[in-house]
């Protein structure tokens, strides 16, 4: 009989939710048939605003968990969360009530802001330890993130597992370089300063005034979304796209045409946009942030940039598109390694061991 699993996370409806952990939590429900998932959503939408009503319904969040974790009887609760302010906040009750009922539970961490810098407020140590401490396993994305965990709560238990993306049509894909065309860039993930937007525009722009020959496009959404679809329009004219929330074939036949990943984010976990990338064979340009550095060897598979740094990505792009033999080379081996390592038959083999593990 199969294990009757709780699993959190935000909407699983890609047309109105941008998200890493709904990304993992479909994939794990789509490839471990051998349990029966129930979806419990956790976390707005991106076009939720935080007012009176998304605090009701919080309020309700809380009372319909409380009902499940009083009523219902599960074989384990698959926890999913970003350790920042206000997801600790919001669902440290959460994990109380299922502590206080003694259910089964794995609390699965997609990085966050607590892990990226570890001297946090003393309250959210308080807080990580009331939740994380005792006999539940706890997933983390790199063995940084399991150390800097396990001291942040004086504990252990905490299992290592990466993300991974599916493969199957990545593998099917066979990309055809162009010396002498010019490179497509691409921007896919939330449209927010956090991700190194405003930089990611001031390369654009230097790039331009250069004289340089690239397509960019740019995919999502999020909050400073109609601000730099405006300015980088304004920019770039016809050599600027904006595909908006893409998903299932949309987002491979984007992947399919473009050439270059960008990423010059603040923090991150493990990007699952990343991941999907270098699948497909694009050249990751990115900041060596979270658990990033434990998929991009700099100037073998990707390159990497300084956080606050257009510079960086300017120099970045101009020697990709200088050097095609370098951006083939470069493509070859981002997707290899994402090919081997990071296929969805080797993470539920090694998430069942953490779910079996007593």
């Amino acid at each position: 009989m199969n294990n009757k699993i709780l699993i959190t996370s935000p909407s699983l409806n890609p047309e109105i939710n941008i998200s890493g952990i709904s990304s993992v939590t479909q994939l794990i429900i789509n490839s471990n048939p051998q349990n029966y998932y129930i979806h419990f959503e956790l976390g707005k939408s991106d076009a939720g605003r935080r007012d009176f009503l998304w605090l009701l319904r919080i309020f309700k969040t809380y009372f319909e968990w409380f009902f499940l974790m009083f009523s219902k009887r599960y074989s384990l609760i698959h926890f999913n969360l970003a350790l920042d302010k206000r997801a600790l906040l919001r669902d440290s009750p959460l994990i109380f009530m299922a502590r206080l009922f003694r259910k089964r539970m794995v609390i699965h961490i997609h990085g966050g802001e607590a892990l990226a810098n570890p001297n946090n407020p003393a309250w959210i140590t308080r807080l990580l330890k009331l939740n994380f401490s005792g006999r539940n396993p706890k997933i983390v994305l790199s063995t940084q993130e399991q150390a800097t965990l396990q001291d942040l709560i004086n504990g252990n238990h905490v299992f290592v597992l990466p993300n991974c993306v599916e493969v199957a049509e990545a593998q099917n894909f066979n990309r055809e370089y162009n010396d002498k065309g010019e490179l497509t860039l691409l921007f896919m993930g939330r449209i927010v300063l956090t991700k190194g937007i405003a930089y990611l525009f001031e390369a654009v722009q230097t790039l331009k005034l250069k004289g340089s020959k690239f397509r960019f496009i740019m995919a999502g959404k999020g909050p400073d979304e109609a601000l730099y679809v405006q300015k980088f329009h304004d920019l770039l004219g016809n050599d600027f796209e904006f595909k908006g929330i893409v998903y299932g074939d949309a987002k491979s036949a984007l992947l399919k045409e473009s050439d270059v990943f960008l990423l010059p984010s603040f923090f991150e976990g493990l990007p699952i946009s990343l991941l999907e990338a270098m699948s497909f064979a694009l050249v990751p340009v990115t900041t060596n942030v979270g658990s990033i550095k434990y998929v991009i060897k700099d100037a073998h598979n990707g390159l990497f940039v300084d956080k606050f740094s257009s510079v960086d990505i300017v120099a970045a792009i101009e020697k990709l598109a200088a050097d095609k033999t370098y951006l083939q080379t470069l493509s070859r081996n981002a997707r290899s390694f994402v090919l081997a390592n990071y296929s969805p038959a080797v993470y539920i083999s090694e998430l069942k061991k953490i779910y079996d593990y007593e």
